[in-house]
């Protein structure tokens, strides 16, 4: 949806011939090919005569699109540094070594192997060396809590990381596939996301978003940039992004690096390093900086220096909020096609995304199985004040109307390649 959002214009005014590839691999990645996919748009691109290539969504989408680069000699992250990234326990070697300051403890857990769990230290925070959106991402506090989510990411496991798996024996000497899981130290302190950009060999920071969490919850309230943290703090996060980047052989990408920033200890750690852009912070950079990083995305792959500042930027602030509830509901009423007329002319800079159908359960919709979100606004303003106060402005003038249900069904937990809050 953030292609859909933001591409057209970008490619418009840069005068570009863009095709899309689309796939239904996010959804269904056990039945994707990521060989033959790759094999067929390396025929048509070439038949096209297209001259560059990139992705913006996390998986299968960053992994099939540097193998395309690789097979036809185009500007891109070498599938290598790419599956670096993706394997989360491979990307924490890399991270041993470049940066071990940001690396918190961490071990590999092999689900045909409980006998090595004897070894694992409680608490812990353990997830699949391959996931998205947070699927069986959570802490775990005894033996009894972590064979529980082994025996719960079987089938996830089986049928998600195919592709992954695919490319590993494609282009890596990897010894572990995606079936393993990875626990690790749990992390405590002020989450941001670090985003950047490599192009022939330099390096440079896009900006530094600031993640805010519902209270006691790992659920996304809203991400504001630029980043509130003191400049010294961003500067350090920058130079980790850069050295682990630079490390693992990363060019002629973006890329996004989640981290955390305890205060009372004054570290940082990597949460986990993403080879693609955010599409989600495009419009935010440009709000801010006068470039959406769409922008640069493209400049990228067609071998042009990108920019990153702009004196067109509108806006000293700038976030993407997420409207949720804690409890799934019946969607009575979305805002009419006239009511979102008026509210695009009152907020001509918001970018709305209504996630919920009118007589639906928020629960058939994607969700990360801990909340219900049921739209995403993105608004501006002179500052991060400007910016809530404008929200809650908008906020009454978008009609919801929620019912309860009589039987909480199952939310459909999220198998996409778009990583959203």
């Amino acid at each position: 949806m953030w292609d859909e959002a933001e591409l057209p214009a970008i490619v418009a005014a840069d005068h570009a011939r863009v095709r899309t590839f689309g796939t239904d691999a996010s959804e269904h990645p056990g039945t994707f090919d990521a060989d033959a996919f790759i094999e067929a748009a390396v025929a048509i691109i070439r038949a096209e005569g297209l001259e560059g290539v990139f992705a913006t969504d996390d998986y299968p989408g960053s992994m099939v699109a540097a193998a395309i680069a690789h097979e036809l000699g185009f500007p891109g992250p070498s599938p290598q540094a790419v599956l670096t990234c993706q394997h989360k326990y491979y990307s924490r070697l890399a991270q041993e070594r470049s940066v071990p300051e940001a690396v918190p403890r961490f071990a590999l857990i092999d689900p045909d192997d409980l006998e090595s769990l004897a070894a694992i230290e409680f608490p812990v925070f353990v997830k699949p060396v391959k996931s998205f959106f947070s699927l069986h991402a959570q802490v775990v506090r005894n033996r009894t809590e972590l064979e529980a989510v082994i025996a719960a990411t079987r089938r996830h496991v089986t049928e998600f990381v195919k592709p992954l798996n695919q490319l590993i024996a494609r282009y890596t000497g990897f010894e572990h596939d995606g079936g393993y899981l990875l626990a690790e130290g749990v992390l405590r302190g002020k989450q941001v996301t670090v985003e950047g950009c490599a192009f022939r060999g330099d390096f440079a920071i896009v900006g530094v978003v600031d993640s805010i969490m519902f209270p006691d919850t790992i659920s996304f309230q809203r991400f504001e940039y630029p980043s509130s943290l003191d400049e010294r703090i961003q500067w350090r996060m920058s130079d980790i992004a850069i050295r682990f980047m630079r490390s693992i052989g990363f060019d002629n990408g973006l890329f996004n690096i989640e981290m955390m920033y305890d205060e009372d200890k004054d570290t940082i750690h990597i949460i986990e390093a993403n080879p693609r852009m955010c599409p989600q912070f495009a419009d935010l950079m440009e709000k801010v900086n006068g470039v959406n990083t769409y922008e640069v995305a493209l400049d990228i792959a067609a071998g042009r220096r990108p920019t990153l500042l702009h004196e067109s930027a509108r806006f000293g602030a700038a976030a993407s909020l997420v409207s949720r509830l804690f409890e799934d509901k019946l969607v009575k009423r979305v805002p009419t096609r006239d009511e979102l007329i008026r509210f695009g002319e009152r907020f001509p800079d918001a970018r709305l995304k209504i996630l919920c159908r009118q007589g639906h359960r928020l629960s058939e919709e994607l969700q990360d199985g801990r909340s219900y979100r049921y739209a995403l606004l993105h608004l501006g303003g002179k500052s991060r004040e400007d910016v809530l106060r404008r929200y809650a402005s908008a906020l009454v003038s978008l009609d919801f109307e929620f019912a309860d249900v009589a039987m909480p069904a199952r939310p459909r937990q999220a198998a996409a390649a778009q990583r959203l809050p």
